[in-house]
């Protein structure tokens, strides 16, 4: 609680420090007219920033504002609102993201915060829930398909580009608490301090957010009916330190996570006692850009990851492995340590090349075993990627054409092309994607399993969009994912590992529907998926054939927002997802028992007030889940853990405040 006294006193004691240098939370948002949000540059899927409607890729572009106004408390929050996204739940407390019927947890998504490669190099996982600090979140930038030709082995399915925000959207010192109160428990508390400016040529940031979450406030039965209440064994916990500077064309960035989860669930049977998991990384990104004239850019860049993801080894950890909790009692230090640089020419005005080559090493240090593929407790292996794509704006259309050659010492070599058209024409918009992507094996998939090849996915994807009036418009989308020789972990009385299984994959349509004005905005949006020739076992649902585990078919999410005044807002949102079936129990002769989950809704309302009383200070509160919904992150494949309850009904309430320099 001293955070919170410290932090407070900040914000109430310095309002005379205020000046008019104090810039918003961010330039984007809902108080832009529908054209100029139409017309926002994105980079995420393209060498060139394009508008949403030119880039080359499904994309979708969530800003500091739209945030701020929806309440959101983490990333699944912000995340569940894009069309074809759910989450599942992996082992020991660590959640996932499904991306259009697809378990993307382990590799098949990749999660860049200020250029850091967040996914981890044992098992290339990103745990979510209660992580990224939203009030340090400029924008978040996504590709709703694969990016592999641009981002390479984790990019197979997705890309989440988080920015944080950097000293012109700072502009001085910003301060931030919220809390939130489930109906008789601790929900949650989050500070954030942040400072930047620009100094000329120069600007710097500094961010440091300080968390603590409750997981939820509800009972775990696991697989063979043991229960426990998680509101005394799920606390998550996050320190988070994003900083940097930058010096004409020299730009650093420096990152350190601790993200700590109390979890008891463990793989199947839960323990009697929590254990502390850790996810820690700290990581450095420099990259020069240097133009050599005004046509030509080279841009050299230097990135260094150091990890230890899955960590658990104090004493209940250990107590719990002598036990014959194998598993509790874990840790693996990682490096990452990648080289590369880019080449980006601008031929003319409708011709653009951006190329480049990249050399990584990744490391692992096993600290409580060995490899077993070395029969040694270290292990490394080199990467060598060349990438390329053009751009190219004729009259007819925008064409992107890209492709990705890599080199892996282990598993071999791995090509993915891209080929892209979008065309704008006044009104409307139309895209025409084909795409490769390949998942590239991690180091436990290649300790496991050293005969294990990466995975490729086929992709071809259609949009078309039209502006119906100056304030609405409507984007609808068609895709088809295959997945050849899918990376698959599984699991049996004796054995578990992972290995190249058949084929898998999902096929559907997304829908957005967009209406802005100066008093309200809307975003409605409807995402459905089929499988599509899956023949993975631990993913079918028996009876369904055309679902995956742990997700609904069905999504429909609604964000709104009322501007009652210049300063007022009210921001209801709605979600609504289908039925979905994962296994929760095991019958008496041991077989795993499938069950069907209702669906289920979630609705939340949060009230912004900005300027309250004094200039710069902001204030919001809200509820979320107000239909207390009995929601439980499911499993996506049949590997023996039941589900893990969600968070009931909670309050909340966010101050910010701004100082200028």
């Amino acid at each position: 609680m001293k955070g919170v006294f410290i932090c407070l006193i900040f914000i109430f004691l310095c309002p005379h420090l205020v000046s008019s240098q104090v810039k918003s939370d961010s330039t984007l948002g809902s108080d832009l007219t529908l054209e100029e949000l139409m017309n926002i540059p994105i980079a995420v899927a393209s060498s060139q920033a394009l508008s949403p409607r030119e880039s080359p890729g499904i994309v979708s572009l969530i800003t500091a504002d739209d945030i701020a106004k929806s309440g959101a408390r983490d990333l699944i929050d912000v995340l569940r609102t894009v069309p074809g996204f759910q989450f599942g739940m992996d082992v020991s407390g660590a959640l996932g993201i499904g991306v259009r019927g697809n378990w993307a947890f382990e590799g098949k998504i990749l999660v860049l915060l200020d250029g850091h490669e967040m996914n981890e190099t044992s098992y290339a996982t990103t745990a979510i829930g209660d992580r990224f600090p939203l009030d340090q979140i400029e924008r978040i930038e996504i590709i709703r398909g694969p990016g592999s030709a641009l981002y390479g082995g984790y990019a197979e399915l997705g890309v989440i580009n988080i920015i944080s925000k950097k000293a012109e959207n700072i502009g001085g010192v910003s301060a931030a608490v919220s809390y939130g109160q489930m109906q008789s428990d601790f929900g949650r508390f989050s500070s954030t301090v942040m400072v930047g400016k620009e100094l000329g040529d120069f600007a710097f940031d500094a961010k440091v957010t300080a968390s603590k979450h409750l997981r939820s406030n509800r009972t775990y039965t696991d697989i063979v009916g043991f229960s426990y209440d998680m509101t005394d064994d799920s606390d998550i916990k996050n320190i988070h330190l994003n900083g940097g500077f930058s010096f004409k064309g020299l730009s650093v960035r420096l990152l350190h996570e601790n993200y700590r989860l109390e979890q008891r669930d463990l793989f199947y049977v839960s323990m009697p006692e929590a254990v502390n998991l850790e996810f820690k990384t700290n990581a450095v990104n420099i990259k020069y850009s240097w133009a050599l004239s005004d046509k030509v850019t080279i841009m050299p860049q230097f990135q260094y990851k150091d990890q230890a993801p899955w960590k658990s080894n104090g004493e209940a950890a250990q107590r719990m492995d002598a036990l014959g909790y194998f598993g509790a009692y874990s840790y693996r230090k990682l490096a990452k340590i990648s080289g590369n640089i880019k080449l980006n020419v601008d031929f003319n005005s409708s011709i653009n090349l951006n190329t480049g080559v990249e050399v990584y090493e990744n490391k692992g240090e096993f600290k409580t075993g060995v490899y077993k593929l070395n029969n040694s407790p270290n292990i490394s292996f080199y990467n060598l990627s060349i990438f390329s794509q053009a751009l190219f704006k004729t009259s007819f259309a925008n064409i992107t054409v890209g492709a990705r050659f890599n080199n892996h010492e282990q598993f071999g070599s791995s090509f993915v092309p891209r080929l892209a058209m979008t065309k704008t024409i006044n009104n409307f918009h139309f895209k025409l994607l084909a795409s490769q992507a390949f998942r590239a094996p991690s180091i436990q998939n290649i300790d496991t399993n050293p005969e294990i090849d990466p995975e490729r996915t086929s992709v071809l994807e259609v949009e078309a969009g039209y502006k119906l009036t100056d304030n609405m418009l409507l984007t609808a989308n068609l895709f088809k994912t295959v997945i050849d020789d899918p990376i698959v972990f599984f699991y049996t009385a004796d054995v578990d590992g992972y290995d190249n299984f058949n084929k898998t994959g999902s096929e559907g349509i997304e829908l957005v529907y967009i209406y802005q004005s100066k008093s309200i905005s809307a975003n409605l949006n409807y995402s459905y998926y089929l499988t599509k020739d899956n023949k993975v076992e631990s993913y079918k649902v028996p009876g369904e054939d055309d679902m995956m585990l742990g997700f609904a078919k069905s999504q429909i999410n609604l964000l709104a927002g009322l501007h009652i005044t210049d300063n007022f807002t009210i921001n209801p949102s709605a979600t609504y997802l289908g039925k979905r079936y994962g296994y929760s129990s095991i019958d008496d002769n041991f077989e795993p028992v499938l069950e069907e989950f209702d669906p289920v809704v979630f609705v939340n309302v949060y009230l912004n007030y900005n300027n309250l009383f004094v200039k710069n200070l902001d204030v919001g509160v809200g509820v979320h889940n107000i239909t207390n919904n009995d929601y439980s992150f499911i499993q996506p494949y049949n590997s023996g853990h039941a589900p893990l309850p969600s968070k009931s009904t909670e309050y909340g309430i966010k101050l910010v405040y701004k100082v200028g320099f």
